[in-house]
């Protein structure tokens, strides 16, 4: 009876909060996102796809203290997949957005690692701040000063003669986006944790010390734990991020999730060009069969393609890009050596292309430290960083 009682005041207290693709429940302080397609088998998408189950209704009790029903609402709307490690990892994300913790998000490239970010930003008390987006890897030692935390009039030689403002005085009240932390030099990783432990800064040419107020949150494709032991990596600087971590797991260990996220970039370029586009059932078997080294961003860049190469509203496999054919997944969803697949076009500037794009994705494979990955392939990181964007591998 005890028991019985309980369960129905749990009831009472508890509110529910729906959304498109999500579906969380408030009860006593938790957020849950129980999986409504839990036991259901995803089939592969075929030219008749199947419509996703519609959400429930949306209820109509008073939102919990200190969550807007709204914002929780579209928050994670990016966030799409059934997956079960990826939707724990959306749990985890919308416990934390409800404070302030330093939250550290683990993932390959393109795994929605900045996505999942701005989600949880969204999400948060500081949602009407700034969310400031800092690629660590990208800062040279010589400006990271001047970058996070700015510089007084006259502070050096082409300095601005009002001064300006640094990343972390942006993000004041709001959230610092450290991307790419495991990439950031030793010298970057200081830095960062002297205003992470005193919360103040002084900039550059500057005597007073600048207090601020900011919610951290950082992203890396590295194992930090690997280079804490190779001396790369600041251990006190790990533990100042590592209070609350998710990792993301790459889209070859969620393949039940790619027609889902198929039909997501579909329904957007069917908005957008006012044709109801989908794929042919050989064109999907053919986006089941590749082992997305740039995972969800790289399978956004292809969708994307073929929606602009196709000349129908039915996608077929004609439309796919050269490196589909050339580079099918392994049996353990790893991807195959450049030399096993050479060239399928006689065009020189594709071919180039498609080998330029797989030894790029080789490198990143084999060197999860990017800096050792530009060494490798031998061009500048300027270079590097243009040409992930490029082949939307970042």
């Amino acid at each position: 009876m005890k028991k019985n009682n309980r369960a129905r005041a749990l009831t009472r207290a508890g509110e529910k909060l729906f959304d498109r693709s999500v579906w969380f429940i408030y009860i006593q302080g938790e957020i849950c996102i129980p999986n409504k397609h839990a036991g259901k088998k995803t089939e592969p998408m075929t030219a008749g796809t199947p419509k996703l189950p519609a959400a429930p209704p949306r209820g109509k009790e008073e939102s919990p203290p200190g969550v807007d029903a709204s914002l929780v609402e579209s928050a994670f709307d990016e966030l799409i997949g059934v997956d079960e490690t990826f939707r724990k990892a959306l749990v985890s994300a919308g416990r934390a957005a409800q404070s302030d913790i330093s939250v550290l998000i683990i993932g390959e490239s393109g795994t929605g690692k900045e996505i999942l970010a701005r989600a949880i930003h969204r999400a948060s008390r500081r949602k009407n701040q700034q969310l400031v987006d800092v690629n660590c890897a990208a800062i040279p030692d010589s400006l990271i000063e001047s970058e996070l935390f700015g510089y007084e009039k006259g502070a050096f030689t082409g300095a601005r003669t009002e001064g300006r403002k640094g990343y972390f005085d942006e993000a004041h009240e709001g959230t610092i986006l450290l991307d790419e932390i495991g990439d950031s030099s030793l010298s970057v990783q200081a830095k960062l944790l002297r205003v992470l432990e005193s919360g103040t800064f002084k900039r550059v040419g500057g005597t007073k010390n600048i207090k601020v107020d900011v919610r951290v949150i950082s992203s890396t494709n590295q194992d930090l734990a690997d280079l804490i032991g190779q001396k790369k990596f600041r251990e006190d600087l790990f533990f100042r991020l590592n209070t609350f971590t998710l990792t993301l797991p790459p889209l070859r260990e969620r393949r039940g999730d790619i027609d889902l996220l198929v039909e997501h970039f579909l329904k957007a370029s069917s908005a957008a060009q006012k044709l109801k586009y989908r794929f042919s059932p050989e064109a999907i078997a053919m986006l089941h069969a590749y082992h997305w080294p740039g995972n969800v961003r790289e399978l956004k860049g292809v969708v994307s393609y073929a929606v602009n190469m196709t000349q129908s509203p039915v996608i077929d496999a004609g439309s796919l890009p050269n490196f589909l054919f050339s580079d099918p997944a392994g049996p353990d969803g790893a991807p195959p050596s450049v030399a096993a697949s050479g060239p399928v076009s006689l065009n020189l500037t594709e071919a180039v292309r498609d080998l330029e794009r797989r030894l790029i994705a080789e490198a990143l494979a084999a060197f999860p430290n990017r800096s050792e990955a530009i060494r490798a392939l031998g061009i500048s990181r300027r270079t590097f960083y243009l040409k992930l964007k490029e082949y939307g591998l970042e």
